[in-house]
């Protein structure tokens, strides 16, 4: 049944076939992250913008267009300013973990366990949290994917039963790897309709799955990009699959709406209501058919891979009896502003996790060795895997770049034999008695705000 007059019983059986057939791939957008139900509602990328304006000193603006995120950028651009000030202003602007609820909807999608891939075009983690606490026991277990025009991430194969989220927009980062304004939005679709650019194994998955579009608050051309790079043939000729738009702006648009009833694309709009309701509808339903039976979260299994670094992040390696202070070297940068990645997991995990330690390490900004009475020890580590490795990528960049830099949690010396030889002529810093001082924070945020610079200019 295509755009139009829908029946809701015919509907919903159809929606709920092919959800608990596993062929469905929800989009989801910024209307589902909504942080408080109360009259009106709190949505997280309202608060950012607020938020991203103060920061920014930007005066109040009346008109709703300028109180967006795409609206309080423009305004920040339109005085002059560098565009890469956005980026790592939204991030340090976005509210900590502890500070930000997981939304009841994401909660509710993430239930429905036959869901298994989610493209989301928000930049936030919420969608993330939302499945490692239902499905994991809180533990970060979801496989994350960020796209960026610069840098293409795309499935693994034979990956499909594993709980995915696919970041098409980009991740929040302090570069201009996601998308903030409308011009980002522009660059990001570009890049996905370049052969050699796009992530070929999603937009597959893409075509063979149902489409579920929530919350997206797209406009009528991004809609159309939407349904059009789902099918690998044009809209006219592609049979076989519904996609289903949730989404009160798309409901009301005639235009889109006449497009969708003319070219028969087998597209159905949920008549009930906007984003919220449908997931609302879907949960009630998914649940009546499905009643819960004490469900328990899965087995957690050992890590055996890293998690995923953004680009340029600042790596830290460490003994794991040194994990306290590495976690509070790791709070006092991220506070500054810098991306930080460092592993929890055993590091004992084998080939496959080698591999990605040493991808993460050629990938990275800046290489911090923490460094302690547990590292002078005739032990095999793994730490000095990484050692050995970053000393290699050392080797390839420019002189006038510093790439690793030592940090001591204790009074160990730099000319201790089990120690490389080259780092006892490098600048050392230290923590001491737990506290890491500003000196260290500020010389690693200048480090990290050089080389992004720098892959700014690059790309340009």
């Amino acid at each position: 049944m295509p755009v139009g007059r829908v029946d809701p019983s015919r509907f919903w059986e159809q929606v709920l076939q092919v959800v608990d057939e596993g062929r469905v791939i929800p989009v989801i957008g910024p209307d589902l992250l909504v942080l408080s139900p109360r009259e009106p509602p709190t949505f997280l990328y309202a608060l950012l913008a607020e938020r991203l304006a103060q920061y920014l000193e930007l005066s109040d603006e009346a008109s709703p267009a300028s109180q967006s995120l795409n609206g309080v950028a423009c305004r920040y651009l339109a005085q002059g300013n560098d565009p890469q000030d956005i980026y790592s202003a939204l991030k340090a602007v976005m509210p900590a973990d502890a500070e930000l609820p997981i939304p009841d909807p994401l909660i509710k999608l993430a239930e429905i366990r036959s869901l298994k891939t989610f493209v989301s075009i928000t930049f936030d983690s919420l969608l993330e949290r939302a499945i490692n606490q239902v499905r994991f026991g809180g533990q970060r277990k979801t496989r994350v994917l960020a796209y960026s025009p610069n840098r293409t991430e795309d499935l693994d194969p034979g990956a499909t039963d594993r709980a995915i989220v696919f970041h098409l927009f980009g991740k929040l980062s302090a570069v201009p790897d996601y998308a903030v304004t409308e011009e980002d939005t522009l660059e990001f679709i570009h890049s996905l309709q370049n052969e050699t650019k796009r992530p070929q194994r999603l937009f597959d998955e893409l075509n063979q799955a149902h489409l579920f579009i929530i919350g997206c608050s797209i406009t009528e051309w991004l809609a159309r990009f939407f349904l059009r790079i789902s099918r690998r043939e044009r809209l006219l000729l592609a049979r076989g699959k519904t996609d289903i738009v949730a989404d009160a702006r798309v409901r009301d648009d005639a235009g889109l709406v006449l497009f969708l009833q003319q070219f028969k694309t087998g597209t159905k709009i949920y008549p009930g209501g906007g984003a919220l309701e449908f997931v609302d509808e879907l949960h009630a339903r998914w649940t009546a058919r499905h009643p819960k039976e004490a469900p328990a979260a899965p087995p957690i299994e050992e890590p055996t891979a890293a998690a995923p670094m953004e680009e340029g992040a600042v790596f830290l390696s460490y003994a794991s009896e040194d994990v306290v202070h590495v976690q509070r070297i790791r709070d006092e940068l991220e506070r500054a502003g810098v991306d930080v990645w460092f592993d929890k997991a055993d590091l004992n995990a084998g080939d496959d996790y080698e591999l990605k330690i040493k991808r993460n390490i050629e990938r990275c900004s800046l290489f911090v060795p923490v460094i302690s009475a547990n590292c002078l020890t005739p032990k095999r580590r793994f730490f000095r895997i990484e050692w050995n490795h970053a000393q290699s990528v050392a080797l390839q960049v420019p002189p006038s770049m510093q790439f690793i830099l030592p940090v001591a949690v204790d009074d160990t010396s730099p000319s201790e034999p089990f120690l490389p030889d080259s780092w006892s002529r490098l600048h050392w810093h230290r923590v001491k008695d737990g506290q890491v001082a500003a000196a260290f924070v500020d010389t690693v945020r200048k480090l990290y705000r050089d080389y992004q610079k720098s892959a700014l200019a690059q790309s340009s």
